[in-house]
């Protein structure tokens, strides 16, 4: 079972907007890593507010963000900012099992060589036109990724889901009458359920697929 840190950063710069991730290694270490980069490095350094270590840190960071993504305002779905007080962050932390981290908890003298910890995929910066784009994953096309009549959803949080039907006729996903894009799908459920949410939205990220009677991430086809 790995271990590891949830941690909540703030920036000077950035006032109401919080950073909340993860970490497997100490969150000293990660404050360095955001506070060093040479292309999104903010005007101010980045502090930490609080931290806990836990277990299966991966998945509670999954939680974590699932929870703020549904009761506050996630900045850019692809980054880890959050428009949320101080307060509402250490509550959720407190749901989360685990011990309190307070400075100086197992210090570590060198940052890892080959286990480069970047931002995850989901944090991935979206300005990459002058730079060689990372291969798509899987099968991207409606038509030969989904077979007819086959339930397609989306959620947001933890309880809202829209579920849709695909069409091959009309190659889309039919919900409300309506034969949509995976991205309009997506799109459409944040519009409906989350008008406040930016618009940018990965729905093969996003939504998942019925096969054999279990949902799995159409991002993974």
């Amino acid at each position: 079972m790995t271990e590891g840190y949830l941690y909540c950063f703030s920036n000077a710069s950035m006032p109401g907007i919080l950073k909340v991730g993860m970490t497997e290694r100490t969150p000293e270490i990660r404050l360095g890593e955001a506070n060093s980069s040479n292309t999104w490095k903010p005007p101010t350094p980045y502090k930490i507010e609080f931290a806990k270590k836990v277990s299966n840190p991966k998945q509670k960071e999954i939680t974590l963000q699932t929870l703020l993504s549904q009761y506050t305002e996630r900045i850019n779905p692809r980054r880890e900012f959050f428009r949320v007080s101080i307060e509402e962050v250490r509550t959720f932390f407190d749901l989360m099992d685990g011990e309190q981290w307070t400075e100086g908890d197992e210090k570590e003298n060198e940052q890892e060589d080959d286990e480069d910890e970047v931002e995850d995929e989901d944090e991935e910066p979206e300005s990459f036109s002058n730079k060689k784009s990372a291969p798509i994953k899987g099968c991207r096309e409606m038509s030969k990724c989904f077979t007819n009549g086959q339930r397609i959803r989306h959620t947001i949080g933890i309880n809202k889901t829209w579920t849709g039907i695909y069409d091959s006729s009309k190659n889309g996903i039919v919900y409300d009458g309506k034969a949509l894009s995976i991205y309009k799908f997506a799109s459409s459920h944040y519009a409906s359920e989350r008008p406040d949410r930016t618009s940018e939205v990965n729905g093969w990220k996003e939504c998942e697929c019925e096969v054999d009677g279990k949902w799995i991430s159409t991002y993974n086809l």
